[in-house]
C-alpha cells in the first residue's frame, strides 16, 4: 500500500483533489475571519479565565485549530506537540498576513473512548518506563470525558508519578499545582484542560470544550442537515475511501452504511446511532425513535447531541472558521475521506496541516548515542539490531580491523571482476555475483562473531542500548 502521509508531503498529483489545496500553497488562498458568534465569544472567555488560560481573542481573528481527546496528566506527548504546532503556525500566518490569528485547542470533550484517556506513561530516574491507569470506583461505560469523575485516586497517582520520574527545581510546584488543580476539577477532561492552560499560559493558545452549551446550539444547525438526510455523510465518506483504495491507499475510516454521524447521550451515557427502514435506532438502549421524534429532541435538548469524527470536523469549521487544522498521521490520512462531507454542508474545507514530531534528549543520552555511532532513527528498530549496530560502532579491535581491510579488497577484487564481465557470458556473471553475496556473507557472519567475543563489552553495551529505546522510542 502506498503511504499517503508521505505522499500528501510530497503533494502526489493524484492526491491532492482529496483535500483542500497543498500545504506549499496555504499561505496563497487564506480565507477571510469569520467572525464568532457573540455568545460563543462569552462562552469562551468565561471558560478560558475558570481554567486558567492566558489566551485573549476577540472572535473576529484568523484561527488555527487543533485538538485531542483529553486524557490521565493530558495523556500522550503528542498532544502538546500539537498545541506547540498551531502557535507556531498561527504566528507564521500572523507574519504574512500582518493579521491576528489565533491558536485554538479543540479538547474534545465529548469523546468517550475511556481506555485511551485512562493510561499514562513516564519516564523514571532510570529512563525506564512507568504506567499508571486511572481505573475509577464508579461505572463510566460510555460516559463522555466531560462526564468521567476525578476521583481521590488521582491524588495518590500524582504522589506516584513524583517519586518515580526524575527530580527537578519544579518538582514540587508542579506537584502542588498538580494536586490543587485537580482538586477543582469535576471531570477527567477539566483536569486535563486544567493542565493544558497553566503548561501554555504564556502562549496565545485558546482552549476549547465542545460540550459548551452555546457550542452545542450553534452545532444543532448541522445535527439538522443530518437527520434531515441521516446516511449521506457516511455515504460521501466511503465514497472517498473506495476512491483512497483505488489508488493504493489505506482509508482509515470505514463506516456501515447504516451509521449515522452522531451521537446520542442518554442519561449521560453517549450512543450509537443507526438508521435503517427510516427509523433511527440506538441498539445499545433497544430505543427507536422517527425523524420526527429526533428532530424534536434536538430541538429540546440539543446538549444531547455531538458529532462523530466525520463530522467534527465540519463542526469545528461552522464555530471557527479555521485557515489550517493540525493533525497526526491518522488524521492527516483521514481528512483525505472528508472533502465531500464539507462540501455537503457548505463549509470550506481548510488545509491540514501535519503536526511537529519530537525526540527529547538529555545531554547524557546524547552523549552515549555518539558514543555507540547511534542517531535516533537508529532507536526505531528491533533491539537485537541497535545492539548489533552499537557493538559495530565501538572503536574495533586490530583484528576486527583486519579482517574489516579484507572485506574491503577483496569486494573491490570482485567489482573489477564484474566490469570486467560486464558484456561477456551472462550465465558466468551471475554465478560471479552469487559467489561476492556469498563471500560478503560470510565475512558479515565472521564481524559479527569478533565484536560479541567480549561478553562483558557485550552485556555493557545492550544494557545501554536498552537505555537509549526505552528513553527515546519507549
Amino acid at each position: 500500500m502506498r503511504d499517503l502521509v508521505r505522499d500528501y508531503l510530497s503533494e502526489s498529483e493524484d492526491l491532492m483533489p482529496f483535500y483542500a489545496r497543498p500545504l506549499s500553497k496555504l499561505l496563497e488562498h487564506l480565507p477571510e475571519p469569520s467572525p464568532w458568534r457573540p455568545c460563543l465569544v462569552r462562552e469562551m472567555r468565561a471558560y478560558n479565565e475558570k481554567i486558567g488560560s492566558g489566551g485573549a481573542f476577540e472572535g473576529t481573528e484568523l484561527t488555527v485549530v487543533t485538538g485531542q481527546q483529553p486524557a490521565l496528566f493530558t495523556g500522550p506527548m503528542y498532544t502538546a506537540y500539537k498545541a506547540l504546532t498551531a502557535i507556531k503556525l498561527a504566528r507564521r500566518i500572523e507574519e504574512h498576513t500582518r493579521r491576528r490569528c489565533i491558536p485554538i485547542f479543540w479538547a474534545a470533550s465529548e469523546d468517550h473512548d475511556f481506555e485511551e484517556a485512562a493510561t499514562a506513561h513516564f519516564l523514571t530516574k532510570k529512563e525506564e518506563p512507568y504506567t499508571l491507569t486511572y481505573a475509577p470506583d464508579s461505572d463510566v461505560a460510555g460516559l463522555p470525558m466531560y462526564r468521567v469523575p476525578l476521583e481521590a485516586w488521582v491524588h495518590e497517582a500524582i504522589d506516584c508519578a513524583m517519586r518515580e520520574v526524575r527530580k527537578s527545581e519544579q518538582t514540587e510546584e508542579i506537584a502542588s499545582f498538580l494536586h490543587e488543580s485537580a482538586s477543582v476539577s469535576g471531570s477527567l477532561c477539566e483536569w486535563s484542560v486544567r493542565l493544558l492552560a497553566r503548561m501554555f499560559r504564556d502562549t496565545p493558545l485558546v482552549l476549547f470544550a465542545p460540550h459548551l452549551p452555546e457550542a452545542r446550539a450553534i452545532q444543532a444547525e448541522v445535527m439538522r442537515e443530518e437527520i434531515r438526510e441521516p446516511l449521506e455523510t457516511v455515504r460521501r465518506l466511503n465514497v472517498a475511501g473506495t476512491a483512497l483504495s483505488g489508488l493504493g491507499f489505506s482509508p482509515q475510516i470505514t463506516k456501515s452504511e447504516d451509521e449515522c454521524s452522531f451521537f446520542l447521550e442518554v442519561e449521560g451515557r453517549r450512543r450509537k446511532v443507526l438508521f435503517r427502514e427510516n427509523q433511527f435506532h440506538l441498539p445499545e438502549e433497544a430505543m427507536t425513535l422517527s425523524r420526527n421524534e429526533m428532530q424534536g429532541l434536538l430541538e429540546r435538548s440539543p446538549e444531547r447531541f455531538s458529532a462523530n469524527v466525520a463530522l467534527r470536523p465540519v463542526v469545528q469549521q461552522r464555530l471557527f472558521g479555521a485557515a489550517a487544522y493540525v493533525g497526526g498521521p491518522s488524521e492527516v490520512t483521514y481528512w483525505g475521506q472528508l472533502k465531500g462531507v464539507f462540501e455537503r454542508f457548505g463549509q470550506p474545507m481548510p488545509v491540514v496541516f501535519p503536526r511537529a514530531q519530537c525526540v527529547l534528549k538529555t545531554a547524557k543520552l546524547d552523549k552515549l548515542m555518539k558514543r555507540l555511532s547511534l542517531c535516533v532513527e537508529d532507536l526505531g528498530s528491533p533491539l537485537e539490531r541497535i545492539e548489533d549496530r552499537a557493538l559495530r560502532g565501538i572503536a574495533p579491535d586490530t583484528v576486527y580491523q583486519a579482517v574489516e581491510r579484507g572485506r574491503t579488497a577483496i569486494a573491490g577484487q570482485f567489482e573489477t571482476l564484474l566490469e570486467t564481465l560486464e558484456t561477456q557470458d551472462a550465465v558466468t556473471r551471475e554465478m560471479l555475483e552469487a559467489l561476492a553475496g556469498r563471500v560478503e556473507g560470510e565475512f558479515e557472519r565472521i564481524q559479527g562473531t569478533l565484536v560479541r567475543r567480549d561478553a562483558e563489552r557485550v552485556a555493557t553495551v545492550q544494557a545501554q542500548a536498552r537505555r537509549l529505546q526505552q528513553a527515546l522510542m519507549p
